[in-house]
């Protein structure tokens, strides 16, 4: 596979295990992207994903957001629940099947439930996904069915390979890597821990950036309104009642009705916005902002 190059964009892959992130001063890097935890398994919602998305879509960088797989699970389920938390929230990049752990299954089947998930994902949203894993469980647990779907490859040692840490090494189902990783302890201004570095190959960047779009999303990254469902109008639910105000009927059911119209209404006038009742580009960075605040008192 290609060696990295300079001209290939930094592109960060973030979870809730990266704490608080201060967005505004990795706007200030060189990074260019980022790829978001959202879902794992069947039911585990990342608990950062959303004030993520919103930090990073205000600091102006690509978004991308991954699912990390568990294997003994159906892969049209998983797909499914992933899809369903993406909710309204915009891709800029496209999404991720996280794949490392085998869960003592075979080739074939890891390789069919990746294939599965990839293509449930690529029909419902019609975006071609990308697969993330480390060389090692490439090499031993794909087969070149999955090689149709673009590489994100993780490989962090130099040792026992020609050209060290400047390419991953040879794969027999790829012949290129979409994104490499190769570190998981990096540092970067904005965040406390380290955190894991990629470099995207330069022309794919360009590709999907150019010409990503969701199938199913006719808004903008900041507008949530009336009608509304998924991750990000649950978010705001959420937050909404950390703050004290009342969902007293349906509470934080990740539907967009007239009660959180009403809830939202609310915060905006507490906080001199705009009073429409839509979630947007205004609404709800201060409404992360107010949260984070809360929770630095307690």
């Amino acid at each position: 596979m290609q060696r990295r190059h300079s001209n290939n964009p930094i592109i960060l892959d973030v979870s809730h295990h990266q704490g608080i992130i201060n967005w505004k001063e990795i706007k200030n890097t060189s990074v260019k992207g980022v790829y978001i935890k959202l879902t794992e398994g069947g039911t585990f919602v990342d608990p950062r994903s959303y004030e993520n998305y919103i930090g990073a879509k205000n600091a102006g960088l690509r978004v991308g957001f991954y699912h990390y797989a568990h294997c003994t699970n159906s892969p049209e389920k998983e797909a499914a629940f992933f899809i369903a938390q993406l909710g309204q929230m915009k891709l800029d990049l496209p999404p991720c099947l996280d794949l490392e752990e085998d869960k003592k299954k075979s080739k074939e089947f890891v390789s069919r439930f990746a294939v599965s998930w990839l293509g449930h994902v690529h029909k419902t949203t019609g975006i071609k996904p990308i697969v993330y894993t480390n060389y090692h469980f490439a090499k031993t647990f794909f087969t070149n069915e999955i090689s149709k779907y673009p590489l994100w490859v993780a490989r962090y040692s130099a040792a026992n390979r020609q050209g060290g840490m400047q390419h991953p090494g040879k794969l027999s189902q790829w012949q290129r890597w979409a994104m490499f990783q190769y570190t998981d302890s990096g540092r970067v201004k904005g965040i406390s821990t380290n955190v894991d570095i990629n470099e995207m190959d330069y022309s794919f960047f360009k590709e999907v950036t150019t010409n990503l779009s969701m199938t199913n999303n006719t808004k903008g990254p900041f507008v949530y309104s009336k009608g509304d469902r998924g991750l990000g109008v649950k978010q705001i639910q959420q937050n909404l009642l950390a703050l004290g105000f009342s969902l007293p009927k349906f509470g934080a059911d990740g539907f967009y009705g007239d009660e959180l119209i009403a809830a939202v209404k609310k915060f905006q006038n507490r906080y001199g916005l705009f009073s429409d009742g839509i979630a947007g580009a205004d609404t709800l960075p201060c409404l992360v902002k107010e949260v984070n605040n809360l929770n630095n008192l307690v």
